[in-house]
C-alpha cells in the first residue's frame, strides 16, 4: 500500500459505517469522501488519514468545511490510524474539529510556464496564521462565492 493512500482507509470506514447500520454507504469525491443514509438522511465522511503516532498536521479544504457547515449534526471528520494491520478510526463533529483547526492565509494557485527566466517572488514576508472560527470559516465561503460571482460576470 502507499503509505499516502487512503484508499484502504476509505473502504475500511465504509465497512464499518455498514456495520453500524449506515444505508447506501458509497464513497464519493465531493463534498467529502462518504456519502451514507439513516433513518433517511444524508451523512457525510471525510477521512483524514495518518500513520503518525502523537499528533497529525493536515488540512481540510473550504468545500468540505462548507459541507459540514450546511448539515454539522450530519458531517463527520474521520482520522484514520492503521495499526498492526487494523484501522482505528477517530470522528469528529465540526464543533470537535475546529478546535484544532487554523486558517494560513489563502493560497493562490498558478502555472508558470517552464523554459525561459522565472520572476522571483514578490513577497517573501511570513504572515501568522489565524485561528479558525466557524465565523471564519463562513466568511471565507461568502468571500468565494463572492469572488466567484464576480469572475462570472466577467466571463459573460
Amino acid at each position: 500500500m502507499n503509505p499516502k493512500s487512503d484508499v484502504d482507509a476509505k473502504t475500511a470506514f465504509k465497512n464499518e459505517l455498514e456495520r453500524r447500520g449506515f444505508e447506501n454507504v458509497r464513497i464519493i469525491g465531493s463534498p467529502a469522501d462518504i456519502r451514507a443514509e439513516r433513518n433517511g438522511r444524508e451523512h457525510f465522511f471525510e477521512i483524514k488519514v495518518t500513520m503518525k503516532s502523537r499528533s497529525y498536521f493536515g488540512a481540510a479544504t473550504i468545500t468540505e468545511w462548507e459541507a459540514a457547515l450546511a448539515a454539522p449534526e450530519r458531517f463527520r471528520f474521520v482520522v484514520a490510524r492503521q495499526i498492526n494491520a487494523s484501522w482505528h478510526f477517530h470522528e469528529y463533529s465540526p464543533d470537535e474539529f475546529i478546535q484544532f483547526s487554523d486558517i494560513p492565509p489563502f493560497k493562490v494557485y498558478f502555472r508558470v510556464p517552464l523554459g525561459g527566466d522565472l520572476p522571483k517572488p514578490q513577497n517573501q514576508k511570513r504572515r501568522r496564521a489565524v485561528m479558525a472560527t466557524m465565523e471564519n470559516l463562513r466568511q471565507m465561503i461568502r468571500f468565494r462565492a463572492q469572488l466567484k460571482q464576480a469572475h462570472e460576470k466577467l466571463s459573460r
